[in-house]
């Protein structure tokens, strides 16, 4: 595998798009809402991405086959709505900008297929440490308008210039700025990466069933989090095995959300 590619399995006529990305980061706030959003509203995978900017490892499936470590794209129907959700295993180490960069491009490069009107990324903001009882959503959006837009949505819009959103979050709205995508990322706030926060990803999840202004059961949450927090320790002992020098530490506070 050379360069980053997606794998299409269905092709789907989805006329009112809405977005949704929701890979590993802090508190895994962001896989854990987008996965039981796929949950729930019953959607079917429609095409899969590998990259070898993913860590070089693969994964031992139940039959004791391996799979190489990939992220899915999902469609569901909500109402009148077409929702196309990306969730997955990983992204590439903080540090292989060029790694984030690419797999970016071809994501927002297959989304030309569909007309999205809007798209919503799902993350986490770290508070160092501090349990929070009640995770407030963080927002930040793609054009300075949509603050106006979505201020009295449930979302805390903070003026902090200079902050900085890691990964495909981040990357999603600003390179999706350039050709005038709109969009709008919601950060759950959790207390970092070794914490599965659960509690932070409901309130992100409530927040963007506000916006789409659907109805979303939250019941299973807790449990797909521990089954999520399963499988992503088994990864993250891989990857602190192979790549120890390269990652740095998760346990510690890394000083940026994602």
């Amino acid at each position: 595998m050379k360069k980053t590619y997606i794998k299409d399995f269905k092709k789907i006529d989805a006329k009112k798009v809405m977005f949704i990305e929701g890979l590993p980061g802090i508190g895994l706030i962001g896989k854990l809402a987008a996965e039981h959003l796929i949950q729930e509203i019953d959607a079917e995978k429609i095409a899969e991405l590998y990259s070898p900017h993913f860590p070089h490892q693969a994964l031992i499936k139940e039959d004791s086959s391996l799979r190489l470590m990939k992220n899915k794209f999902y469609h569901g129907k909500v109402e009148d709505l077409d929702l196309i959700i990306l969730v997955g295993d990983t992204q590439p180490s903080p540090s292989n900008s060029c790694g984030h960069y690419e797999i970016v491009s071809t994501i927002l490069d297959y989304l030309e297929q569909f007309d999205v009107s809007m798209m919503f990324t799902l993350g986490g903001y770290s508070t160092g440490g501090e349990v929070i009882e009640k995770p407030r959503v963080l927002g930040a959006v793609s054009h300075s308008e949509l603050v106006e837009t979505f201020k009295d949505k449930g979302i805390t819009f903070r003026d902090d210039p200079g902050a900085a959103i890691v990964g495909a979050s981040g990357l999603l709205l600003a390179m999706g700025r350039q050709t005038d995508k709109k969009g709008v990322c919601l950060l759950g706030e959790s207390p970092g990466y070794m914490y599965i926060d659960a509690k932070a990803a409901k309130s992100v999840l409530e927040v963007l069933a506000n916006l789409l202004d659907i109805k979303i059961d939250m019941t299973a949450l807790e449990e797909r989090a521990v089954e999520t927090e399963n499988l992503i320790k088994k990864i993250q002992d891989m990857q602190r095995t192979s790549m120890s020098q390269n990652v740095p530490d998760m346990g510690k506070d890394l000083g940026y959300i994602r």
